[in-house]
């Protein structure tokens, strides 16, 4: 009866900005993860515009994997030590300490990237939910949209990009701690298209890593650090980039085959910031 009462209960979508990029879903409750309305009212606002929000929410780690499953499997991430117990399917983006040390990743995020690029199969999307969060409202992300950041490129630059592939390598070290070797040795790395479609949508958008993307393959060091340079500036134009102010209980949902995120610094030493994440495995990209 319960997934009834949701599934007659109204979601509206709200578009937060006025190109469509990032809405909210209102209306949703996601400890009812086997209803099929509205799950299936999510998902296609989640390919609608690219990153939504959904407000209010009270799940459990149990109920949080349980939805993030209908969307795929779910990658586990290489990092073990900030995995939540028991459940490894979350990764703690925390700044909380047990025992003189984090229990999660403090410092995640912070630089422009799209989840796990340096994988075969990079991520799909990912679900962010915030538990706690700084009390001065501190600690926002932000959202690229790479769809619209590759329409909106000269056709001289879509025919220069057609074809390049960038190497993809998780390889650097955050301020907590560093990779180990076993670590790394998992991570060899993986190539991929720097345009690529959304086989989904069929949509085209750019496909770049941050950090993670090392370099355009079959070009020289200086001619690829250029290209990736217009690139990145091109596309953090306030035109495509949308900042999301977090509140308790928001549970945040990206697309990571059309978007990049960005997750602003805030006062570590004063306030705690305490998410969990699930990522559903995506396909290889093209």
């Amino acid at each position: 009866m319960k997934g009834k009462l949701m599934s007659a209960r109204a979601i509206q979508v709200n578009p937060l900005s006025d190109s469509g990029f990032f809405a909210e879903v209102v209306g949703a409750d996601l400890r009812d993860y086997g209803d099929d309305a509205q799950f299936d009212k999510i998902k296609a606002a989640h390919l609608a515009h690219g990153v939504i929000v959904i407000r209010d929410q009270t799940m459990t780690p149990v109920q949080q994997i349980a939805f993030s499953k209908r969307f795929g499997p779910l990658a586990i991430h290489v990092l073990e030590d900030q995995l939540l117990a028991g459940h490894p399917e979350i990764l703690l983006v925390s700044n909380k300490t047990k025992d003189g040390k984090y229990v999660g990743l403090p410092d995640a995020g912070r630089y422009w990237h799209t989840d796990q690029s340096y994988e075969p199969k990079p991520a799909l999307g990912s679900f962010l939910f915030a538990k706690e969060i700084p009390a001065d409202g501190s600690g926002d992300t932000l959202f690229c949209d790479m769809a619209a950041a590759y329409e909106a490129l000269s056709n001289e630059m879509k025919q220069r990009l057609n074809g390049l592939q960038g190497m993809h390598i998780y390889n650097h070290s955050h301020n907590a701690f560093r990779l180990s070797d076993a670590q790394r040795d998992r991570l060899p790395g993986n190539q991929h298209p720097i345009i690529r479609t959304h086989p989904e949508t069929g949509r085209k958008a750019l496909y770049l890593g941050g950090k993670i993307l090392k370099y355009v393959i079959a070009m020289d060091e200086a001619e690829s650090a250029a290209l990736l340079d217009t690139l990145y500036a091109h596309c953090m134009s306030d035109a495509f980039v949308y900042r999301h102010k977090w509140t308790q209980g928001d549970v945040v949902f990206w697309d990571n085959r059309c978007s990049m995120h960005f997750a602003q610094p805030y006062d570590d030493a004063k306030y705690t910031r305490h998410m969990h994440r699930t990522t559903v495995q995506g396909d290889v990209p093209v």
